[in-house]
C-alpha cells in the first residue's frame, strides 16, 4: 500500500484527542469514520468539530468550505469494530488510556486484512505491550498525539518489535500529509520523547512552587516570555547551538547537581486534586475559573494557540 492508497480513516474514541483527530483527518481530504459507542457522544462531538472549524475559519486556516470537510466524516454508533471498520486503510484507536480497554479494542481488529494499519494514540503504553497476544503485531503502530489534536503540529511515532518498516513509513506519509509534525522515536522508552522532556520540566517546577521559589503566575511569566518564547521557532538544540555549547556545558556542569531527582508528585498539587480543584475541568486548580464556563475557557485558548499554528505554519513554509 501506498500512502496515496489511503483514502479511508477509522478514528475509534470521541474524547477530546480523537474528535481533533477526525477533524486533522478530514481536513486532509480523507474519509473519516468515527466510531463511538453511544449516538450522544457522537452528536457532541460533530458538534465540538463545527465549533473547531469556525475558529479555523477565522484564522483562515482552512483550504476549503467546512460543509466539504464536514461531508468526509460519518458518524457511527457501535461496539463491533470489526464490522464497521471493514473497508479502512488506517484505524486510529484513542480509547481510555488503560490496558484493559485498549487491548479488547485491537483484539476485535486483529481479523482486518493484514494490510489495514492499526495505530494506538497511547502516550505511555509500548507498542509491544499492546500487541501482546495479537496475531498481526506487524500492522501496529503507536501514534501520540498532543492535546489539542486539531492544532498541535508534533505527532510521536514509535514502533513495537514487530512492526514493519513499511508501516512506519507510511504512517509517517500519511502525517505529513495531514499537515503534522512527525517525530520519529527511535527506541522504545516509557513516556516516548516529548512526555519525557515534559516531566523533566513539571518535576523542577514541583521543586520551584513546593519550596516557595517562586509563585504558580511568576512561574508561567518566567516560562512564557523566555525558554517557551523561544521554543515555538528553535528547539533545545539549536537553542544550545545559538548559546554556545561551551557555554551549555559550563552551565549544565553547575546546575545539573543541584536538579530535583524526586520520584513522587508534588505535595502541593496532590492536595489540589484531594481537595478537587483539578483545573479547568473543575472550575479551580492553579488559577480560580469561577464566572467562565469551560467552553469559554477553551474558545480562549484555543484562539491563542490558533495565533500561534498560523505564524508557525507561515514561518515553517
Amino acid at each position: 500500500m501506498s500512502n496515496g492508497e489511503i483514502k479511508t480513516v477509522a478514528v475509534i474514541g470521541t474524547g477530546i484527542m480523537g474528535v481533533g483527530i477526525v477533524q486533522t483527518f478530514a481536513g486532509a481530504g480523507l474519509t473519516v469514520r468515527m466510531i463511538a459507542r453511544r449516538s450522544e457522544a457522537l452528536e457532541q462531538s460533530m458538534a465540538l468539530i463545527k465549533a473547531n472549524l469556525n475558529l479555523f475559519q477565522d484564522f483562515n486556516l482552512l483550504k476549503e468550505p467546512q460543509a466539504a470537510i464536514l461531508s468526509r466524516i460519518e458518524p457511527i454508533a457501535s461496539t463491533d469494530l470489526a464490522e464497521k471498520t471493514k473497508g479502512c486503510d488506517f484505524i486510529v484507536e484513542t480509547v481510555q488510556e488503560l490496558l484493559e480497554t485498549k487491548r479488547p479494542v485491537f483484539t476485535q481488529l486483529d481479523s482486518l486484512p493484514p494490510d489495514v494499519i492499526i495505530a494506538s494514540n497511547t502516550g505511555s503504553m509500548t507498542v509491544d505491550k499492546l500487541t501482546e497476544g495479537m496475531k498481526t503485531p506487524q500492522r501496529m503502530v503507536g501514534l501520540h498525539y498532543f492535546n489539542p489534536a486539531h492544532i498541535i503540529p508534533a505527532v510521536e511515532i514509535h514502533r513495537g518489535k514487530e512492526t514493519s518498516d513499511e508501516v512506519v513509513k507510511l504512517t509517517r506519509d500519511l502525517m505529513i500529509k495531514t499537515g503534522k509534525k512527525p517525530v520519529m522515536v527511535r527506541k522504545s522508552v516509557p513516556g516516548f520523547v516529548i512526555n519525557r522532556l515534559t516531566g523533566a520540566l513539571e518535576r523542577e517546577v514541583a521543586y520551584l512552587i513546593d519550596e516557595g521559589i517562586v509563585t504558580p503566575e511568576d512561574l508561567d511569566i518566567a516560562v512564557k516570555s523566555s525558554y517557551g518564547f523561544r521554543l515555538s521557532c528553535m528547539g533545545p538544540m539549536s537553542q544550545a547551538d545559538m548559546i554556545g555549547l561551551d557555554t551549555c556545558a559550563r552551565v549544565s556542569a553547575n546546575v545539573f547537581k543541584v536538579l530535583s531527582n524526586r520520584t513522587d508528585p508534588s505535595p502541593a498539587l496532590l492536595e489540589k486534586v484531594k481537595n478537587g480543584e483539578l483545573g479547568i475541568k473543575s472550575g479551580k486548580g492553579w488559577y480560580n475559573y469561577a464566572g467562565q464556563t469551560r467552553e469559554e475557557i477553551n474558545d480562549k485558548i484555543n484562539r491563542r494557540l490558533l495565533k500561534q499554528l498560523a505564524l508557525f505554519r507561515s514561518v515553517e513554509n
